[in-house]
């Protein structure tokens, strides 16, 4: 079963890395192939035979529920033009400041699942179930193309939502029904609002909240940076250790009780009676968490368990655990896009293997082993899916998991149940004592992440180097009897020491990262790395900074920023820029304004310039005569053979002045289009003199200015010139050696279920 499993697991997999939804002729005919292999090699090699057909019905099944998601997308007739849709809010709100966020599942004038915002100071109650006439602006699902960088056209395909969009300020959105029959998600708002009286002042009240009904939208900015920085998010929400433990108890608390009744147990073994009380628990704590992908995933993993006990079906444990993985599967695949089912499934088979070792020792000793070997077999996955992890993460599990397992989790849920029951003394006292759990580990949490050694990035490693690091880990948790451990050194020290991207004496690369509408370069040279600009910031507390440029700069293993500079002060340029001050040392820091800047900085100033590795670095931009969008920096860069111009937001007034006083300097191979691609830029007379053969455009997707410009692009073709825009390409990488090479992520990586473009220009 463990084998069938992992083959449909296999070829889900390969589904998913294709990028188109189509079968090619050429795939066409590596199917026809394996399936003449099958025919006439069945009866001779029977097992590889069925584990071949097993693959094959895997890679259809990713295929067929891949369609039928795709083919829920909102028709193009009711995107990017204001409608009016009729429809039910389905899961909790999010309402932060000024702001909700919530599923909306339309009924009119089309069915799909979409992705809402409502923006406003004086926001109506938004209740589950509640159905509302809206006026909504859709798009289609997009999301920032970047390395190391978080996939959320990925996650909205995950989490099947057809469209995102926002709620536009009208008289005509109104309540038509204030429904309010009982639903999972009305039952876990209604305890949302019982707890919220309880929970809104304490410390940790936002991760109680989240350890009894799943939801973790009022955990802190500070909670969360100290889990992650210690590895133990997982152990802030509900997941499948939770719903195991809280499950395995009521087995085992249940098959005691019992146990004192001899009559009872001669009409229904404990064993049994346990297990049904055990998969009843499961299934509770898993429809109170909302019935989320991870939790059900949960509850199939331990009801195979209980069921089997039921059946009084003794399966193997591995043949459990394959049971498990292929149900899963079956019921959704698109599982595999989630980090939780790749990270739950893993464990648990590290977790199976491991209670098979040291079962003689002492159970604090067996203890430490499950947590090292964890934290040890872990390792790949974490630098895969988030390229950095903690050193000390061992410890700080070794001690959060208990306090999770046995204090807060428990009386968190114990404290609920008084709520519901207005003990109002008892139910503060249980969440008293979960809080004051979280506080005391707090302390331990916050003393490990200060340590500067406690944070580890890993570069942005290919599949191969990952595979070899998965099984270098795989053969040194093995026993030592088989004498593997010198192979499981070697191959990871191949994936450790694998040679870096290596960038030669005199050559650049210039990446233009996807910020939407805004603009975020990164400039790097043999030894030496510029950041020119830092995209948005938003009042919600998000910003690119933290969601764009530091994960890239963290997956190019880079430590330090060598000089930033901020080329003016509009939000788009300058919002992302105190994250990266946080996460960086910065060396040197160049501004046209100082005053909105609280670190030390240097005034930006035609005529300055330095050198790195053979590059010239050369500021053009501004004059003491300018002002705002005209006072910005405008860098040239320069290696030997070729130059790339990056112009911030000028407009035809500083173009005008560049022509006139800086014009044997503009000529430029690559220009980076002046404000977005916007009208009041990129002047005829400009193109003239900088006569590039590219030019790229950093804009949003579909944002509110409409940049680029009709009458800039068409100017731009008219001059001959190459466009490329990070709207469509996501990020952009130009390598300026001997020959000028450009890279586009979306291309790179395109993937069936992303966002397409209409047009992506040939590298």
């Amino acid at each position: 079963m463990l084998i069938y499993s992992l083959n449909f697991l296999l070829g889900i997999v390969v589904f998913s890395l294709k990028n188109t939804l189509t079968i090619s002729n050429f795939e066409w005919g590596v199917i026809f192939t394996i399936l003449f292999a099958i025919f006439i090699t069945f009866k001779r090699y029977k097992t590889y035979s069925i584990n071949m057909v097993i693959f094959l019905l895997g890679f259809a099944w990713m295929g067929v529920f891949s369609a039928y998601i795709l083919k829920s997308q909102v028709s193009t007739v009711y995107l990017n033009t204001p409608i009016n849709i009729i429809g039910t809010i389905s899961d909790l709100p999010k309402i932060s400041n000024h702001k909700a966020t919530f599923i909306f599942k339309v009924e009119q004038p089309f069915n799909a699942k979409v992705k809402l915002s409502w923006y406003g100071k004086n926001l109506p109650a938004l209740q589950v179930n509640n159905q509302w006439h809206l006026r909504v602006t859709l798009k289609r699902n997009n999301g920032y193309q970047n390395l190391g960088g978080f996939d959320y056209e990925q996650w909205l395909f995950y989490k099947q939502i057809n469209a995102t969009g926002y709620v536009k300020s009208n008289i005509n959105n109104t309540l038509i029904n204030p429904n309010s029959s009982l639903s999972i998600n009305k039952f876990r708002q209604n305890i949302k609002q019982t707890l919220s009286k309880f929970l809104n002042k304490l410390q940790f009240g936002g991760v109680l909240n989240a350890l009894v009904i799943g939801d973790r939208t009022l955990i802190s900015e500070h909670n969360w940076t100290l889990f992650k920085a210690t590895n133990t998010t997982h152990l802030s929400v509900i997941s499948g250790l939770h719903i195991g433990l809280i499950s395995g108890f009521i087995f085992l608390f249940t098959g005691f009780l019992w146990r004192q009744c001899m009559k009872c147990t001669l009409r229904i073994p404990a064993l049994i009676m346990g297990s049904y009380f055990g998969l009843m628990s499961a299934l509770i704590y898993a429809l109170i968490a909302g019935f989320s992908i991870p939790t059900q995933r949960a509850f199939i993993m331990a009801s195979v368990v209980f069921l089997s006990i039921i059946f009084r079906r003794y399966h193997a444990i591995w043949q459990l655990y394959g049971m498990a993985l292929l149900l899963v599967l079956i019921i959704n695949p698109v599982s595999i896009f989630s980090v939780g089912f790749w990270l739950s499934f893993y464990v648990v088979a590290i977790i199976i293997y491991g209670t098979s070792q040291h079962k003689n020792k002492h159970w604090i000793v067996w203890l430490i082993y499950i947590q090292l070997l964890i934290s040890l077999a872990t390792m790949p996955l974490i630098a895969w899916f988030f390229n950095s992890g903690s050193i000390l993460s061992p410890l700080a599990n070794l001690v959060a998991i208990p306090v999770f397992s046995f204090i807060s989790t428990p009386f968190a849920l114990v404290g609920a149940i008084f709520a519901h029951l207005q003990l109002s003394l008892l139910a503060t006292l249980s969440f008293d004592i979960a809080n004051q759990s979280l506080v005391i580990l707090s302390i331990l949490l916050e003393y490990l992440q200060n340590f500067n050694f406690n944070q580890w990035y890993y570069t942005q490693a290919s599949s191969a180097e990952m595979l070899l690091l998965i099984i270098a880990t795989l053969i040194a948790i093995l026993p030592s009897a088989l004498k593997l451990r010198k192979i499981a050194l070697i191959l990871l020290l191949l994936v450790v020491f694998h040679p870096l991207e290596k960038i030669t004496k005199g050559s650049a690369i210039v990446t233009i990262l996807d910020v939407g509408q805004g603009l975020a370069n990164v400039i790097r040279t043999q030894n030496h790395t510029l950041l020119f600009d830092t995209g948005s910031g938003y009042p919600s507390g998000f910003n690119m900074g933290d969601a764009v440029i530091i994960p890239y700069l963290r997956s190019k293993q880079i430590q330090y920023l060598d000089k930033i500079i901020i080329s003016h002060g509009d939000n788009d340029h300058i919002g992302g820029l105190n994250p990266i001050l946080k996460a960086f040392n910065v060396l040197e820091i160049h501004t046209s304004v100082p005053n909105k800047i609280k670190a030390t900085t240097t005034l930006c100033k035609k005529g300055q310039y330095w050198i790195w590795d053979d590059v010239l670095f050369e500021i053009l931009n501004p004059d003491d005569n300018f002002k705002d969008n005209n006072a910005s920096c405008v860098l040239k860069i320069s290696t030997h053979s070729h130059s790339i111009l990056l112009s911030a937001d000028i407009e035809k007034k500083t173009e005008k002045y560049l022509i006139s006083n800086q014009k044997n300097k503009l000529p430029s191979n690559i220009l980076i289009s002046p404000h977005h691609g916007s009208k009041t830029s990129s002047s005829d007379k400009f193109l003239d003199v900088v006569s590039p053969k590219w030019v790229v455009i950093s804009s949003g997707y579909k944002n509110r200015f409409n940049h680029p410009a009709k009458v800039v692009v068409n100017r731009y073709k008219n001059h001959s010139i190459n466009i490329l825009n990070t709207s469509c390409a996501g990020q952009i990488e130009i390598f300026l050696d001997k020959d000028i090479v450009i890279n586009q992520y979306r291309q790179d990586y395109a993937r069936y279920y992303q966002r397409q473009c209409d047009v992506i220009l040939k590298k």
